[in-house]
């Protein structure tokens, strides 16, 4: 089956733009976390703050949405896990 210039540039915008709403979406979702989480402790958040955090979901994609998650959500955290014992 051959495949037409227009029809791989076609799908390749398709993928491009699909891949840039999904880290737009994970960025906005991790900015909300992370200012949530340096609004309710200040201490909590790790390394940076929440516009870098951001950033580098924007750049880094689902692989650092899922750093992010294992550094302050997972039971990994000592303080994750503090915080729901209570």
């Amino acid at each position: 089956m051959m495949f037409s210039t227009q029809t791989i540039m076609y799908w390749s915008i398709v993928v491009a733009t699909v891949t840039a709403f999904i880290h737009i979406a994970f960025g906005v979702a991790v900015m909300n976390d992370a200012t949530n989480l340096k609004s309710s402790n200040p201490n909590s958040l790790k390394f940076v703050g929440p516009f870098f955090w951001m950033l580098t979901v924007l750049l880094g994609g689902v692989l650092i949405v899922g750093l992010y998650w294992l550094i302050h959500h997972s039971s990994l955290n000592n303080e994750s896990i503090h915080n729901t014992s209570q």
